[in-house]
């Protein structure tokens, strides 16, 4: 019993670091793919893409094309795709990246009160502490904005992606409530599709405004990573990580994002100040702590 349950939760911890590892990627990849193509096309492309894939491997499951209208579908695409994606692309051309790392810093605390409330979660103190911990060596991470560009209106920038982080902790919260009762893969899909189709009215409006993109081949293949690895695979990793784990304790790990992309742009040639450095390390550290230390409780 004992060797059960430690399996799970290390099948539950490896699909979080590949997710996160790939998360933590796609800021630098978003961000190039932006200077040729709008924020809404861009999202709309990358779900597309992830469907494709998703849905032939989920009718293996179960999945039928008209899942995507049903309304629960419905809503945790909403939550999930729609709106965390599609407003935190569009938040990313108003304000600076390290601004919307700082802002998504709060999704394990917005996660944690909603579990809280909606799923009788019980948060120990040592879970409290790592999420503080982790929370300050984020906020450590993004507060250098020396080398941000200028932002139209980053007021409005920090508004939508305080929206996006929210419908994170949503989208989260339903995942876990669904989690024992639908296959990991038939909930991606499904979220995926009725998300992508929620996007085309604003597609066709962002389309006819701005027109269709010209993209170079580095940025089709941006988009394609996009929907492929960090939208299917991640998406699923996700939801099959939340079989297995608190709501809470998932959410956490998406302070890692940063940490990783902080990393990836080392690698890349960019020498990051020593806060930023030391805000990595308390990220890492409250992670470690959040994640040796779950929540007492009974999902049965």
């Amino acid at each position: 019993m004992v060797e059960s349950i430690l399996m799970r939760n290390t099948r539950g911890y490896a699909a979080l670091f590949i997710t996160i590892l790939i998360w933590g990627t796609t800021f630098i990849v978003t961000k190039l793919v932006l200077r040729e193509i709008g924020p809404l096309q861009l999202t709309g492309l990358r779900f597309l893409i992830a469907f494709l894939l998703l849905a032939p491997l989920a009718a293996r499951q179960g999945f039928k094309l008209k899942d995507i209208f049903q309304p629960k579908y419905i809503l945790f695409g909403l939550t999930g795709t729609t709106l965390y994606y599609a407003l935190q692309n569009v938040g990313m051309t108003y304000t600076s990246v390290s601004s919307t790392v700082l802002i998504l810093s709060i999704v394990p605390a917005l996660t944690s009160v909603l579990a809280v409330v909606f799923l009788k979660e019980r948060i120990g103190k040592w879970q409290i502490a790592g999420i503080i911990l982790v929370t300050i060596g984020v906020a450590l991470v993004s507060m250098d904005n020396s080398g941000s560009e200028t932002n139209a209106n980053p007021l409005l920038g920090n508004l939508l992606i305080f929206i996006s982080a929210l419908s994170w902790a949503v989208y989260t919260i339903q995942g876990r409530k669904m989690a024992d009762d639908h296959p990991a893969l038939v909930m991606t899909a499904a979220s995926t599709g009725a998300g992508a189709l929620l996007l085309l009215p604003f597609i066709g409006w962002e389309a006819l405004t701005l027109g269709l993109p010209q993209l170079s081949p580095l940025s089709w293949l941006g988009i394609l990573y996009l929907g492929l690895a960090a939208s299917g695979l991640t998406m699923y990793l996700w939801n099959y990580a939340l079989h297995y784990l608190p709501a809470s304790v998932a959410s956490a790990y998406i302070n890692l994002v940063p940490v990783i992309g902080l990393a990836s742009a080392f690698v890349l040639g960019e020498k990051p100040p020593l806060i930023q450095l030391i805000g990595g390390g308390l990220a890492i550290a409250g992670v470690w702590i959040n994640s040796r230390n779950p929540a007492r409780q009974d999902h049965s």
